[in-house]
């Protein structure tokens, strides 16, 4: 096999395999091995095909966390077939549920549940009240692609901020900024210092989570 059909087969795995949103770099890893793509002791991110072949479809790889408890997602920026992006229909309803407009507003009245501090909660507030006041923007587009309140604003009843997965997209802007807005999956800029964080809400199990507007 040359060279340039050693890419293009990596580069149609790579397809496969991110089309439907970000993938951790060491699941890509695995899966490479087990279709004979990488060897036992390369790391995909080194291997030449593969470097070409991410070069080449545009894919970037995204940091989740801090140190040990850190993790490397590939994200495909370009995605080059129909069905890799689930862009909402042109023809489909675009408008702001009123009920969330409406729970944002009583967020605006709640003070900050006892176990969380008042600037975090007054932050999210924020967050949630610019997400709905933004004609034409995040929040139609949210509500197009099939977002919904638990996985939007929702949270775990107790202490949501203590657990990965425990709360939905708008808490995890936190002062940041919503910059990718795809059916499953977000990109959210770190506040502190612009890094990119990825949201996968396939990853959240919804069933434990309330709207926050909800009491206790």
């Amino acid at each position: 096999m040359t060279a340039a059909d050693r890419v293009s087969v990596r580069t149609q795995f790579l397809k496969t395999r991110l089309g439907k949103g970000p993938v951790l770099a060491s699941e890509l890893e695995a899966a490479a091995r087990g279709a004979g793509l990488l060897g036992s002791d390369q790391r995909i991110s080194d291997a030449k095909p593969f470097k070409r072949a991410k070069e080449s479809l545009g894919i970037r790889s995204v940091r989740n966390g801090f140190g040990s408890a850190g993790e490397w997602f590939w994200v495909l920026e370009k995605q080059s077939t129909p069905s890799a992006v689930a862009e909402p229909d042109p023809e489909a309803a675009s408008r702001i549920p009123s009920s969330w407009i409406e729970g944002v507003g009583h967020l605006r009245q709640r003070r900050p549940p006892p176990d969380m501090p008042a600037h975090r909660w007054h932050q999210f507030v924020a967050d949630c009240t610019k997400f709905v006041a933004s004609p034409g923007e995040w929040a139609e587009r949210a509500a197009a692609l099939g977002w919904d309140a638990m996985t939007l604003f929702g949270c775990c009843r107790h202490r949501p901020l203590d657990r990965a997965g425990s709360a939905g997209l708008l808490w995890a802007i936190n002062g940041g900024r919503l910059v990718e807005l795809h059916r499953d999956w977000a990109v959210v800029e770190r506040a502190e210092n612009g890094s990119g964080r990825i949201f996968d809400r396939r990853r959240f199990d919804v069933g434990n989570f309330r709207p926050p507007w909800i009491g206790a």
